[in-house]
Order: structure tokens, then C-alpha cells, then sequence
């Protein structure tokens, strides 16, 4: 019985150790603009944050593309 536990213990020992460290998962990609996403939070209190982040997000882009476009007429008017 002795011989057994003898044979079995050693296997047991390498069976318990998995060859290394498990990989990290890699992050994911943050969505959206830096400024909407403590609105995307809020998905796990219960509101909507997406949906409400995405239409932030099309607010801010179409405000700096109107920007822009006044930018460029500014920028044509002075010279």
C-alpha cells in the first residue's frame, strides 16, 4: 500500500502544476470619446449609458465639425 501512495503522490504533484501563468486577457478597446465614458458606466447601475453616450458622442462630433467649418470661414475671412 505504502508503494502506492509512493507512485500515485508524484503524479499527483505534476498533474497539480499547469506548466506556467495563465495569459492575461487582453483589455478591450474603450468606446466612444474620452468625456462620455463615466456615461458609459452607468450601465451597471441600471440606466442606459450606452445609448446615451452614443448620443453625446454625435452632439460633440457634429459641434466640432460645425467648429470647424467656422474655423475655416474665419480663418478665409482674414486673409
Amino acid at each position: 500500500m505504502k508503494s502506492l501512495y509512493l507512485c500515485l503522490a508524484p503524479a499527483l504533484l505534476l498533474a497539480a502544476c499547469n506548466g506556467g501563468p495563465e495569459p492575461v486577457a487582453a483589455q478591450p478597446e474603450p468606446q466612444g470619446r474620452e468625456e462620455t465614458r463615466n456615461i458609459r458606466n452607468t450601465e451597471s447601475i441600471g440606466y442606459s449609458g450606452n445609448a446615451i453616450a452614443d448620443k453625446v458622442d454625435g452632439t460633440l462630433d457634429t459641434s466640432d465639425q460645425r467648429k470647424g467649418q467656422l474655423d475655416q470661414a474665419l480663418d478665409a475671412q482674414q486673409q
